[in-house]
């Protein structure tokens, strides 16, 4: 049985049209969480109360065995300088997609200078509807987070209200191609800490479904898990990340 429910919005639009204004009530949630961010041997890291704190990309990034094997096989197949340059252009597509799903739920001003082209246009107008039609609330976005119980922090895209009363976290990823296997378990165990950590500080219960929203370039591939799913195998990961900063500790 699949751990994941899965709907397929596709960009059908021909022409450029209007982007809508975002319908969604934008609620955020205070939580006072000091966090500090600051890079150890290239990677991120926060400090909380003099401690230091991993990030859950870093954890996930440094425990994924298989994730490595297979990206130092792509820039190896691809070449170095070929492959800096793709990862440099996905990096920059992520951080314009980003930026407009989070200007769209806050209402801050659309920077169009990063959307200059017709189908930027189209596909913000698309992306645009589909927040509008799946989300009742947000409250809150690009938050930074830490959990006690993990020993981990991160910054969350949004945690949201679905249109059926469920509270999730939603997490965007972009891409030319839709991600299958370990880079999607990978989405549900960042996703799962980000759903634990915030549930360890606001009002609304445990925080039970993550959403993955795949923004690729001809559709948006929506993707719900139950955290519950994935928290076995998040400990197991903070355990063995531990270990690896414990032998290089000596």
């Amino acid at each position: 049985m699949s751990q994941w429910t899965e709907q397929h919005f596709v960009c059908e639009l021909s022409t450029p049209t209007t982007v809508p204004e975002c319908t969604i009530p934008y609620t955020p949630v205070t939580v006072t969480m000091p966090l500090t961010e600051t890079q150890q041997e290239g990677k991120r890291w926060y400090v909380y109360n003099g401690e230091l704190y991993p990030s859950i990309s870093t954890l996930i990034s440094a425990t994924d065995r298989e994730g490595k094997a297979s990206l130092q096989e792509w820039r190896r197949r691809v070449g170095s300088d070929a492959a800096s340059a793709i990862t440099q252009g996905a990096a920059t597509r992520g951080t314009r997609w980003h930026t407009f799903c989070e200007y769209f739920v806050t209402r801050q001003p659309l920077r169009w200078s990063l959307f200059e082209s017709q189908d930027d246009l189209r596909y913000a107008t698309h992306v645009a509807t589909v927040l509008n039609a799946q989300l009742r609330a947000v409250v809150a976005t690009e938050s930074r987070v830490y959990s006690t119980a993990y020993g981990v922090a991160g910054r969350l895209d949004m945690a949201v209200q679905l249109h059926d009363g469920r509270y999730a976290i939603l997490d965007f990823k972009t891409g030319k191609k839709q991600k299958h296997g370990n880079r999607l378990d990978n989405y549900a165990l960042q996703g799962t800490f980000y759903a634990d950590a915030l549930t360890e500080h606001w009002p609304y219960g445990i925080i039970e479904t993550v959403v993955i929203a795949q923004l690729l370039p001809d559709r948006i591939v929506w993707q719900e898990t139950s955290a519950s799913c994935w928290r076995t195998a998040l400990h197991q990961r903070v355990s063995e990340f531990a270990e690896q900063v414990n032998t290089t500790l000596g």
